[in-house]
Formats: structure tokens, C-alpha cells, sequence
């Protein structure tokens, strides 16, 4: 029910009917996009990003204003900068005062600007990244380059627009004479955009803007030839002058910069690296408490002491090396794990005739030398209008003068101002005037006088006017004249005004211009790490837990055969070397991991902690990820080769070769080799010519030879190259419940062959080799037939049972005859050595393997009886291997592999170490020969 009184309002007080007629249905999806677009291009105009013209985001600009409007030059007296966000924020830039006082501090921060604009006087922060005073205790003033960012702006050479509540005006840009935005640059992110402009230095950017203003046609070759790249305010180095071209043509490119530092000697033995310079935008004191952290983790061992030695003459950063450390090395991963190496990506977006745009180094000039054009343009506009005014005035003097007693007894006779005012007008027409003045009328229009000349001469005191002199005006007048006569001249003439500009900038670059400070390195004289390091040849040994270590040839003195060696590497009990590589200081070890990762290594970067040191674990020098371990390391001096490969074997009998460049773009990161599926993991790898062998062996006891050269005509047949990124093929065919535990790579069988004939050749045994050779061949055949006529025929049947057999051990003689002619040839017989989990193990002749297609089920290796155990292991030896044999408990046996007696395919073995019931074989290897270790040949010469 409705109130009475008021029928549209119901009775209980409740919420009145809504009145329908004024709402206006809208698209909520067109709203939203106009707000948002009016928001982005608010932000994107209105406070993000800097004006192409005087490099300066609104805050900035208004700031500046506000100093200059309150008279903070740089020769006046000091202000609270409270004083100066108070006033800028209530007239010009309503926001938050801490958003004005914070970007008053950058502009006085001299490691943030390369000229800073505001001159401050208290804490206004500190490269530590300390945070400045408040405002109530700090005192700001312009610096005295900021003065000419502000020159001539009243003289009407800017537009002028309102502040946000219409109280005043305020410029829309600065008649800056120095081109600020390259200056200075400037950062900042918008909604969708960024820019990130690098500093640059005044004097190499007004000689380029006057290159530009000189010949408007200067494309960027010759802009370049003054500008050589961004000039930080912390100084410190730009390596590469490659890609400063093209950043400056498109405006986006990469800068890479690196801090100052020399190698000192603070003592006889001990040396210190000392960093007087950081890249831009680094925090020194985050920058240090990184290299602590380095040292802490043990990421970098070789730093005895950190501290900071700056002070006010100075940056001095002391970071002190332990005895024996190499200063290049650490110095490299300092550049490579803390901001001692920094990259700067420009991105050159300004704001321009509305607009945010990107700008190569030339349209950004081009853009300050318009705003320059405009701007003197209009100030020569404004002069020209007060010198003609001025010249106007002067007349009325020099008519004043000329009837000096008529013009004071108009002025006597008169009552008042205003009436005085007209009747000087009156008598400059020559028109009845009030007074009685008919004989001094003035008949002659030319000398009337106008209004502003009356008023002129009314504001000059009397006796002024009584002094001034006929020459004097004259004299005056004939300046103003000659300045009218320039300023047209300026305003008509192109080449004219253009001088105009040249000649302010370089008053400019002779008064604010300095040397550069970050110095730009040429590519070709960049200094390298290896060009540091001697090329020389080093010993590297590796620990089966996984410690590396490297020692000069040199230091290993030469002994005689038989000589008692001396330590080569220092390990726990239940460690030990289980890999030595000898090569150059320059070359790379690839490591590869289980997860199928490669990184990078160079020899020199592996300390060298003396003969006897234990080394340093390999999860220190890498970058490994979590669940990350090193399976093989392999050598690589030119990862360019061509003709090489590397060969990889999976868990899930996956094979892949991929070609050897392939792994040359190095990252520190690590890049994928070998793309593996979730429940498979990365078992070995090697290098090789692309026409080996490959013999892969499982745990239940299986084995794959196969030839590794392709065969595109026969399916099966060899292994083609894969890209990195590529999951391989399959290399063996593997039973419920077996995996892949090894591989290794030989000689091919035509390889062998031919090694054979050269040397059957040289001992006059050619005859007997081709006799043998022809009985393996005819063994090998009549083997196949007997299993085709038992595959085709009745499997049970025994005659057929008894030909496979004949056959198999006519091709066992065979061999075996084959196996004895190589030993009077003195051919070194590759054998495969495999050990079992329960300590036995077994040789075999990589020729018992027949050559069969990749991916079949193979052969029988090993009767993996309980006795026995599963097969643990897979190693390629000869007469002169030495094997290590660890087991899970720590028990550990050495011996030569001669000693393990060489027997067949299908058989057991023998046992190698005695276990506890409980105890496995954890692993077995390969001991490198003590080419280091003092054993010589015959002639006493050290072998390598």
C-alpha cells in the first residue's frame, strides 16, 4: 500500500519504485573496452613513458616546473624538498607525494642519471641501494644543467595546457636545448608496452644532433661515426660492437656490460681481485652478499675473503683469493654467477606527437632536432613581436623628445592620468584637445602617437624624460632594428635557423660535455678466458664419486720402468680414479646425465689443486638439475669436427647417434641430447666415426652387436643420424622385467679385417689369414643353413639337433684359430669383460658376437644363474686393463682383467670377489693406465 502524501513511496519505509526512464542500456563489453583503452592510453601517455622531444615522463616535467616557477636555481639557496612535493602535488601532479619525492631523488642520484637534473643536498640514497632520507630532512635545488632543459620557456616556445583542477597552467613539454631523452633515457613499463632507454653521453649526442641538424639527410652510418654506444653513469665496460648497429637501427638490441676489475698482488703468494666499477642499475651491496653466498655454497672455492673498501674518492670492491688460485678462472665465474657481468636490453619507446612509438637512434634525433626547429622558431616569433613593440615604443620617445615643452604642458594642464592620457593622444592625431593649445597643434598624422606609446611616456618620471637623448633613442632604436632584421631573417631562411640550433648546442657540449665513461671493447679486442690460459696438455682424473681434478704433464717427473710412481690423485677409502683424460686446457668434457641433459666443461676451468689434491665434486662445476648425475664425460677438443658423432644407449634399449657440431652452441644451462620418455634414463654415450660396431648387453644376461654405418636399402641396418632433440630408435628388443646395463664401441669387423692384412702382410702370413678367413666364412654359413633346416624342419628332430651343434663348434674353431693368428700378428684383441652382480665375471671375444640388425632380441651373453647373479656391468678391455670392482658394503678388488680367463658366450664365469651373503657388486670399472703415474716404455720415454 502506498503512502498517502506521496503515492510513489510505500507505507513501510521501504525502497521506492526505480524510475526506468533515464537508464540507458549499454554493451558491457563496449564499456569495458573504451575504459580499459582510456585507462592504458592514460597511463601509457599520462605517466609511463618518457615525450620524445625533452625526454621527460609528466612527473619529471613537473617537478622541474615546480623548481623553476619556485626560482630553485642552481645558484640560490637550498629548499626542503617537502616544500617542493607539497607544491608539486597540489598544483601540477596530483598523486601520492611519495611518487613525486622518489622520482625528485632519482633525478639527483648520480649513479642513476648520467647528468642528473636536481642537485640534493642530505641522503638521497646509495648505490648499496640504501633509501633516501625523508623528505623533511633533505634540501634539493636545480643542477645547472637543468637550466637549459627549462631555457626560453617563457617566451611562449611551448604550449601551455591546465593542470588537472583548471587552477593554472602547466607546459606540455620542456624547450629542453639538450637532447635528454638520449641523455639520460629512461625506463618504465605501460599497460602492453615497455622502453628501457640506456644513457648516453652529452657530448657523443649533440655532435650526432648536430651532424643531423647540419645535413638533414645523415642517415644512421653517419650518426654512428659520433656515437659509440650507451656511456653509463657507473662506468664500467660494453663488450661488442656487433649488435650496436642493429639495435640503434631498429631501437631494440642487447647491450652486454661488465664491471671494472684488475688482478693485484697482496701478497707473495696471494692475489685479489679489485672491482672499481659495476654495470648499471646494480645493487653493490646485494652484488657482494651474492659472492658470499657463491663462497658459502661452495660454488666458488677459491675465495678466501670478500669486503667493501668504498669510500667517498670511490667504488672498491676487495675480493681476496686463496693460495694458488687462478684470478682469470675465478674472475669468469664471477662474470658468469653474479651481476659482475649484466645485460642491458634497450628498448626504445617514446612518446611521439601522441603516440608511443619506437624509435631508431636517428628518428629519435630527428624528433629533438624537430622539437628544436619548433621551439626556436616560436621564440624568434615572440622576440621579434617585443622588439617591433619596443621599436614602437621608441618612436613615441624620440616624438616626445622632439616636442619636449608641448608634451609637459599637456601633462601639467591636465587633471588627472586619464585625462592627460587623451589629450597626448589627441594632440599625436592632431585633433582639438581640451586645453588651449591651438599654436602647438599637430596637423601631421605620421607623428600621432598610439595609445601604448601615451602610456609609455606617461610611466616615465619627469626627469627621466628630460635626460633621455636624442641619440641615445636613436641609438636603441637601431639595435631593435637590427634584431628585427635578424629575426626575419632567422624566420625566412631554413640555413638560418638551423645555425641558430648548431651554435646553442655546442655552447652546450662546451659546457656540460665529459669523456665517456663505460668503455666500449671492439669484438676483435675482447679478451677471452682461453687467450689466459695456456694451450698446454693436462692430466685430468676422475673419481667414482665424482670429483675431478686436473695436473700439468709437466708435473709428473719421468722415471724408469718399474719406478714406484707417485700419488696421482688423493681419494677415500671408498672412492677412487675412475677415469684419467689427458688433453689440452682448451678443450671441452662433455657431461652427459641421466635425464638425457649435456653441459659444457672446459679443462681449465677444473681447479688444479696438486698431485696429491682430492679435486672437486663435478656437482659444483656444473649447473645440474635436481635428480641430475653425470653418467659419462667424454673429451672434445673441436666441436666443429665433421665426421664424428655421439652415441647414446638408454635403460629401455633406445640407441641414437647425433653428429657431433651439434653440440657446439654451448650453454651454461645445459641443452637436451637425447630426448627420453618418463620411465627411461640416458645409460652411457661415446664418440664415433659413424662406421663402428655397437655392443649393447642387458641385465638378464642378453647382447646386441650390430654395425652402426647406415643402410638406407636394408631395413634395420646401421643407425642414421638424429637431430638433439630426437628420441633415437630402438637398439635392442628387451624380454618383461630386462634393461639395458651397458654398451661399448669397436672396431668394425672390415676395420679388424684390415688391420690384420697389413700385418699378415708384414710377417709374410697372407696365405694362412685367407685360408682361416675362408673357414670362418664357410663355419658362419653352414651354421645359418643347419638352423634354417631345423627352423623349417622338425625342431626335436636330433640328426638336425646334432648338425646345429657340429656346426657351432666348426665356427667355435673357427674363431678360436682366428683368435690364435692375431696373437702371433700382435693384434690387440678387443674383448668384452662382464661382471655380474655376485662377483663373477667373464671375457669374450667381440667376435662370438654375431653381427645381427638393430633392434633384435640378440644373443645370450651370460647363463644368469642364481650363483651368478644378474649382470651388473659391461667393459671393453684388453691384455693391459686393470679393473676396479666395488661392491655395496665398500669391499674393493683390483686386478688385470688378463688374470679373468677368456671363455665363451654361453657360459658363467668365474668369480672375481668374494661377497657376504647380503652384498652385491655396486659397480665395476675400468682403471685408466698411469701414463702419468711414472710407467715408461723400454726406451724410458713417457708414454701417453
Amino acid at each position: 500500500m502506498a503512502d498517502d502524501k506521496n503515492p510513489q513511496l510505500p507505507l513501510d519505509g521501504g525502497t521506492p519504485p526505480r524510475d526506468n526512464t533515464n537508464l540507458i542500456p549499454i554493451n558491457i563489453e563496449e564499456e569495458m573496452r573504451r575504459s580499459y583503452l582510456d585507462y592504458s592510453m592514460s597511463v601509457i601517455i599520462g605517466r609511463a613513458l618518457p615525450d620524445a622531444r625533452d625526454g621527460l615522463k609528466p612527473v619529471h616535467r613537473r617537478v622541474l616546473y615546480t623548481m623553476s616557477e619556485m626560482g630553485l636555481e642552481y645558484n640560490k639557496k637550498y629548499t626542503k624538498c617537502a616544500k617542493v612535493v607539497g607544491q608539486a602535488m597540489g598544483v601540477y601532479h596530483p598523486h601520492g607525494d611519495s611518487a613525486i619525492y622518489d622520482t625528485l631523488v632519482r633525478m639527483a642520484q648520480p649513479f642513476s642519471l648520467r647528468y642528473p637534473l636536481v642537485d640534493g643536498q642530505g641522503n638521497f640514497g646509495s648505490v648499496d641501494g640504501d633509501p633516501p632520507a625523508a623528505m623533511r630532512y633533505t634540501e634539493c635545488r636545480m643542477m645547472r644543467v637543468t637550466g637549459e632543459l627549462l631555457a626560453d620557456i617563457d617566451m611562449e616556445t611551448v604550449d601551455f595546457v591546465p593542470n588537472y583542477d583548471e587552477s593554472t597552467q602547466e607546459p606540455s613539454v620542456l624547450p629542453t636545448r639538450i637532447p635528454n631523452l638520449l641523455v639520460n633515457g629512461s625506463s618504465g613499463i605501460a599497460v602492453g608496452m615497455a622502453t628501457n632507454i640506456p644513457p648516453h653521453n652529452l657530448t657523443e649526442i649533440v655532435n650526432a644532433t648536430i651532424e643531423v641538424v647540419k645535413n638533414p639527410k645523415a642517415g644512421l652510418a653517419e650518426i654512428l661515426k659520433h656515437v659509440q654506444g650507451p656511456d653509463f653513469p657507473t662506468g664500467g665496460f660494453l663488450y661488442g660492437r656487433a649488435g650496436i648497429a642493429q639495435a640503434y637501427k631498429t631501437g631494440r638490441g642487447r647491450f652486454m656490460m661488465r664491471a671494472k676489475a684488475a688482478i693485484e698482488s697482496i701478497t707473495k703468494e696471494r692475489q685479489a681481485i679489485i672491482v672499481t666499477e659495476i654495470p648499471y642499475q646494480v645493487n653493490k651491496s646485494k652484488l657482494i652478499e651474492r659472492i658470499a653466498e657463491l663462497v658459502t655454497e661452495k660454488v666458488i672455492d677459491d675465495i678466501g675473503d670478500v669486503r667493501d673498501e668504498s669510500d667517498r674518492d670511490g667504488m672498491r670492491i676487495v675480493i681476496e683469493l686463496k693460495r694458488g688460485a687462478q684470478p682469470e678462472i675465478i674472475l669468469n665465474q664471477l662474470h658468469k654467477h653474479t651481476q659482475m657481468q649484466e645485460s642491458f636490453s634497450m628498448i626504445l619507446l617514446a612518446v611521439l606527437n601522441g603516440q608511443p612509438k619506437e624509435l631508431g637512434l636517428d628518428s629519435a634525433i630527428r624528433a629533438f632536432v624537430d622539437h628544436r626547429i619548433d621551439v626556436v622558431q616560436r621564440r624568434t616569433v615572440y622576440l621579434l613581436r617585443k622588439a617591433r613593440e619596443r621599436e614602437h615604443i621608441l618612436e613615441g620617445y624620440k616624438i616626445a623628445l622632439d616636442n619636449l615643452d608641448t608634451v609637459i604642458k599637456i601633462i601639467r594642464a591636465s587633471g588627472s592620468r586619464a585625462e592627460a592620457r587623451e589629450n597626448l593622444y589627441a594632440w599625436g592625431k592632431g585633433t582639438e584637445i581640451v586645453i588651449n593649445l591651438d599654436r602647438e597643434r599637430l596637423p601631421n598624422e605620421e607623428r600621432g602617437l598610439s595609445l601604448r606609446q601615451v602610456d609609455a611616456i606617461l610611466e616615465l618620471q619627469l626627469y627621466r624624460l628630460t635626460q633621455l637623448s636624442v641619440d641615445e633613442i636613436l641609438n636603441e632604436m637601431r639595435e631593435i632594428r637590427e634584431k628585427i632584421a635578424e629575426y626575419e631573417a632567422i624566420l625566412a631562411s631554413d640555413k638560418k635557423l638551423r645555425n641558430v640550433i648548431v651554435k646553442e648546442l655546442e655552447a652546450v657540449r662546451d659546457k656540460y660535455g665529459d669523456e665517456r665513461r663505460t668503455q666500449i671493447i671492439d669484438e676483435s679486442a675482447e679478451i677471452q678466458l682461453e687467450d689466459l690460459i695456456a694451450d698446454e696438455q693436462v692430466a685430468v682424473t676422475v673419481s667414482h664419486q665424482g670429483y675431478l681434478k686436473r695436473t700439468p704433464i709437466s708435473i709428473y717427473r719421468q722415471q724408469r720402468r718399474g719406478g714406484t710412481g707417485r700419488t696421482g690423485m688423493k681419494t677415500r677409502e671408498e672412492d677412487f680414479v675412475s677415469q684419467l683424460i689427458i688433453d689440452s686446457t682448451h678443450a671441452y668434457l662433455l657431461c652427459f646425465t641421466n635425464t638425457g641433459r649435456v653441459y659444457w666443461l672446459k679443462v681449465y676451468e677444473i681447479p688444479d689443486v696438486g698431485a696429491a689434491g682430492k679435486g672437486k665434486s663435478i656437482a659444483s662445476l656444473l649447473s645440474l638439475q635436481p635428480g641430475e648425475n653425470v653418467r659419462t664425460i667424454l673429451p672434445v677438443r673441436d666441436l666443429e669436427e665433421e665426421g664424428k658423432y655421439i652415441f647414446f644407449a638408454t635403460r629401455n634399449g633406445v640407441v641414437k647417434k647425433t653428429p657431433l657440431k651439434d653440440f657446439s652452441n654451448v650453454m651454461a644451462r645445459g641443452i637436451i641430447a637425447i630426448n627420453l620418455d618418463k620411465d627411461d634414463d640416458l645409460v652411457t654415450a661415446g664418440i664415433t666415426n659413424g662406421k663402428q660396431t655397437i655392443f649393447i648387453a642387458t641385465r638378464e644376461g642378453m647382447a646386441i652387436r650390430f654395425q652402426e654405418e647406415y643402410d638406407p636399402e636394408r631395413s634395420g641396418i646401421g643407425l642414421r643420424p638424429m637431430g638433439r632433440n630426437a628420441a633415437g630408435n630402438k637398439g635392442i628388443s628387451l624380454k618383461k622385467g630386462d634393461y639395458v646395463i651397458g654398451a661399448a664401441i669397436t672396431d668394425s669387423d672390415e676395420a679388424r679385417d684390415q688391420e690384420r692384412d697389413e700385418c699378415a702382410k708384414a710377417r709374410n702370413l697372407t696365405d694362412k689369414l685367407k685360408s682361416l678367413r675362408k673357414a670362418y666364412s664357410d663355419a658362419k654359413d653352414a651354421l645359418q643353413k643347419a638352423r634354417e633346416d631345423r627352423r623349417n624342419g622338425d625342431p626335436e628332430n636330433e640328426k638336425l639337433k646334432d648338425k646345429e651343434k657340429k656346426a657351432e663348434k666348426a665356427l667355435d674353431d673357427a674363431v678360436s684359430a682366428l683368435k690364435d693368428l692375431d696373437e702371433k700378428l700382435c693384434v690387440t684383441q678387443s674383448r668384452i669383460l662382464t661382471v655380474t652382480e655376485n662377483g663373477f665375471g667373464k671375457r669374450t671375444d667381440v667376435d662370438e658376437y654375431r653381427l645381427t640388425a638393430r633392434g633384435a632380441q640378440g644373443v645370450t651373453n651370460l647363463k644368469a644363474t642364481p650363483k651368478v647373479g644378474k649382470t651388473t656391468s659391461i667393459l671393453l678391455v684388453n691384455e693391459t686393463s686393470e679393473l676396479m670392482v666395488i661392491s655395496q658394503w665398500g669391499k674393493i678388488i683390483r686386478i688385470d682383467t688378463n688374470t679373468v680367463r677368456s671363455a665363451g658366450r654361453n657360459t658363467q664365469g668365474v668369480r672375481l670377489l668374494n661377497l657376504e651373503a647380503d652384498d652385491k657388486v655396486a659397480a665395476a670399472v675400468i682403471i685408466p693406465p698411469d701414463e702419468v703415474n711414472g710407467k715408461e716404455d723400454e726406451q724410458g720415454t713417457l708414454i701417453q
